[in-house]
């Protein structure tokens, strides 16, 4: 067992097994909502809710584990840490691509609606907000070389939505 060692001040430091762990599992947990989003492709013209609800709260849990792994992160020992933190950035960016593509997928669909749905004005806002912010993690200078051109065309998209969105926001939301 990896137990950790304590230095000055508290400090604790760890050799990295449990930190590469659960990087193991965030992988087979981003595989596990990348399948989510190929089943539900089939119905594109429709919002499904329990769909939208089982892939928010899957995209929710991988955020969460991100934020757990990146603590574990900061006790472990170079040269180890710079090499985890290498996985741990590009498992980052297929967790962000993911939400951006999702968002991407609910407001596009939501855009080919004359009218919408009763309780869809809580998955425009919420998608909104993705898109903000997986188009500001994605742009982030330490992820450039992991970003893909297809996730940076995609990207661009988010861009010019948000863009539009945001300029018509008072009336789409109702606000002004």
């Amino acid at each position: 067992m990896d137990g950790p060692k304590k230095y000055k001040k508290g400090e604790i430091t760890t050799s990295g097994k449990e930190a590469e762990k659960f990087l193991d599992i965030l992988l087979t947990k981003i595989s596990d909502v990348h399948n989510l989003t190929t089943e539900t492709e089939d119905t594109s013209d429709e919002i499904q809710f329990k769909d939208y609800q089982h892939f928010r709260e899957a995209v929710g849990e991988c955020l969460s584990f991100l934020i757990i792994i990146e603590r574990h992160l900061t006790r472990v020992e170079e040269p180890k840490r710079t090499a985890l933190h290498e996985k741990f950035d590009e498992l980052t960016v297929a967790v962000w691509s993911i939400l951006l593509d999702g968002a991407l997928k609910y407001l596009g669909i939501l855009a080919t609606k004359e009218f919408l749905p009763i309780g869809t004005k809580y998955i425009f806002v919420d998608e909104l907000r993705t898109l903000y912010e997986a188009d500001k993690v994605l742009k982030d200078d330490r992820y450039e070389a992991l970003v893909s051109g297809v996730i940076l065309k995609r990207r661009v998209s988010a861009e010019k939505i948000l863009n539009e969105v945001i300029d018509c926001a008072p009336q789409l939301l109702q606000l002004g």
